[in-house]
């Protein structure tokens, strides 16, 4: 949806509106799926969706109704139910008044090649990484979307443009590409991904290729005991963990409710001196929304810089507790769980090509990635999951052969102190992050596989 259509829409929207105060956004846009198993594909899909969010409010008293059609009496409609819904709810004390119009930073990351690219495209680009998993001997899973506007794999509908009855308005449109294949062999796997806002980033004939050495060099796996091993985690292994960490620490809400591993740490080292980590959409690999569901702009956060606990990143509400400001990372008022993370940013001084890490290591474990990742210990961030499509055995600088699968139990606070190298960062998922060499990292049991 074009900026002028979206703006009129929501101008619309605050024209019917009776409340003292309203807010909207429209979300939506398109997503394109080509998904393949077998080594054939087996769906091909597109959706083509926006919503307008309507929240009114009369005092404390605030109530959210949602559509998805636009003439005037459906705009009117929504508008009216949701001043219903309000005047039927309870009040919040601690309801804010809208915000004042902001200034927002530009973020370039629409890509036309990316938003226009068709189903044709998609189907040959899978069709040549079949037929070299087919030469191979190994059999091809995967997916390849790309997708224009805020409307997410999964159907979740984020802000395209934001509006209120104090003027502001907010609007950005962005381009995402996504390609990931597993390939299969009788007793082993491998895997590659890769996402960026440009589909010509996304060199779908080089993952292949990552993916298939893997299954090949990880057959016949061996077995080695559990326990406390070096590892080198490649970029998508440590996106996981920081994921995880970043979901249930990162936010105001639980730092202030005494449930974050930084409740009472501001200020104090808690990971190693190189560590660096950040919330940052305007990361030239992520180019991310530059304002959230309110409308508010996003700030690239600082939450450990050379190791040294920062803070949290806030939404207007965890702001005002402490006398602060937003940083930009709310989502639709009301909610319960507080500031949201947007993209987590592991940024390093003296990355290495991964490769170098891999020579550097006298004996330890590399592993691929992760899945089947659960929390154990939210205040001490240990983590507990398996290792997946490539897990392998480096010796003098050498893999040397693949290993059965571990299950690991392991703090990421602990792992942030453990680290002893880098490799250069990368795009991995929402993330951008290095693969790291680090010490004593625990695998708790093995497995048949």
């Amino acid at each position: 949806m074009e900026k002028a259509r979206a703006e009129s829409i929501l101008k619309k929207a605050l024209s019917f509106s009776e409340a003292d105060e309203m807010e909207a956004f429209i979300g939506g846009g398109s997503y394109s799926l080509t998904r393949f198993a077998n080594n054939i594909i087996h769906q091909n899909v597109n959706e083509q969706r926006y919503q307008l969010s309507v929240r009114s409010s009369f005092g404390k008293k605030t109530g959210r109704a949602v559509t998805n059609k636009f003439n005037d009496a459906d705009i009117q409609a929504v508008v009216k139910t949701s001043e219903a819904v309000a005047r039927a709810q309870p009040e919040i004390s601690e309801l804010l008044p809208v915000p004042e119009p902001q200034v927002y930073r530009e973020v370039d990351a629409y890509d036309e090649g990316t938003a226009s690219l068709s189903p044709e495209a998609r189907a040959d680009a899978v069709a040549a990484a079949v037929a070299l998993c087919k030469k191979n001997g190994l059999e091809a899973a995967g997916y390849f979307s790309s997708g224009m506007g805020s409307l997410g794999a999964y159907g979740e509908v984020a802000p395209l443009a934001v509006a209120n009855s104090r003027g502001l308005f907010a609007y950005h449109r962005g381009t995402e590409a996504s390609f990931s294949i597993t390939t299969i062999g009788n007793d082993s796997s491998g895997w590659a991904e890769a996402s960026s806002w440009r589909v010509s980033d996304v060199d779908v004939a080089k993952l292949t290729s990552a993916a298939v050495e893997k299954a090949k060099v990880s057959s016949k796996p061996r077995a080695i005991e559990p326990g406390k091993y070096t590892v080198i985690l490649e970029p998508a292994a440590v996106a996981e963990l920081l994921v995880y960490m970043a979901w249930i620490g990162f936010g105001a809400m639980q730092v202030q409710e005494g449930r974050s591993f930084m409740s009472g740490k501001t200020g104090r080292q808690l990971f190693g001196p190189k560590i660096h980590l950040y919330d940052d959409v305007y990361n030239d690999l992520l180019r991310g929304r530059p304002f959230d569901f309110e409308g508010m702009p996003v700030q690239k956060v600082a939450i450990a810089e050379g190791g040294v606990i920062k803070g949290p990143v806030h939404d207007r509400s965890t702001a005002v507790k402490e006398g602060g400001q937003s940083t930009g990372h709310g989502l639709p008022v009301p909610n319960t769980l507080g500031p949201h993370v947007a993209s987590v940013v592991l940024d390093v001084a003296d990355g290495v090509p991964f490769e170098d890490l891999v020579k550097g290591t006298e004996k330890g474990v590399l592993v691929t990635r992760f899945w089947y990742v659960n929390v154990v210990d939210p205040m001490k961030v240990i983590l507990t999951g398996m290792t997946r499509d490539g897990t392998f055995l480096v010796e003098n600088g050498k893999i040397t052969s693949g290993i059965k699968n571990f299950r690991f139990n392991e703090s990421v606070v602990e792992l942030l102190n453990k680290i002893e190298a880098t490799s250069l960062p990368v795009r991995a998922g929402e993330c951008v992050v290095p693969g790291v060499v680090a010490r004593e990292f625990n695998f708790s049991s093995g497995t048949e596989f």
